[in-house]
């Protein structure tokens, strides 16, 4: 399962892409608030000769977080992270990540609260999507453990009801061009 995409808004798998998160099965990475991380995506290795995403499935990227002791479940999410389709560069976020041999880097908040969370990492791929219910998400997670944050209150969210199969971030002929593409989902948290 590990390179197929989730196209169906119930399946539990769109939470992270896999079970097992619980903090005795896998590493914590200790993270200063306000400091740049690197998130990456892979097909199948994480050297630089990886595909790391076939080109035809172009699309927008998002990153979330929830506090780790909600293992994510219920209003527990708030979007730290997104972009779709840059104008000036005429790419979707999967080709910048291409072109960054599957890394991005994302800001860590400094206007959260201390503690561990579930980052959440998101490509949705648009190529098949002017069909209602043929848009590929592909989500996963890592834990993180935040120090040095001021506090902070985001509005939180579930995964499960976050996106609808109609909405124009999810329904979308990216054939007619991205520069109208709508990012799918809540705003990015700004305090």
């Amino acid at each position: 399962m590990r390179n197929g995409p989730i196209k169906d808004f119930n399946n539990p798998l769109l939470l992270c892409r896999s079970t097992g998160m619980e903090p005795a099965l896998t590493e914590i990475m200790p993270v200063v608030a306000g400091s740049e991380i690197v998130v990456e995506w892979h097909h199948f290795n994480t050297t630089e000769s990886d595909n790391v995403i076939s080109p035809s499935h172009r699309g927008p990227c998002l990153v979330y977080m929830a506090p780790l002791e909600s293992n994510g479940l219920g209003n527990s999410w708030f979007k730290i992270y997104e972009q779709g389709f840059n104008v000036e560069r005429n790419m979707w976020c999967t080709d910048v990540v291409r072109e960054n041999h599957g890394k991005l880097t994302v800001k860590i908040p400094t206007q959260i609260n201390n503690g561990e969370y579930l980052l959440r990492t998101e490509i949705i791929a648009l190529h098949n999507a002017k069909t209602e219910g043929e848009a590929q998400f592909y989500p996963n997670c890592a834990q993180i453990s935040v120090t040095g944050a001021t506090s902070g209150n985001p509005e939180l969210y579930p995964i499960s009801g976050i996106y609808n199969s109609t909405e124009p971030g999810v329904l979308f002929n990216k054939h007619k061009g991205g520069a109208t593409y709508i990012i799918p989902g809540p705003p990015v948290y700004s305090p």
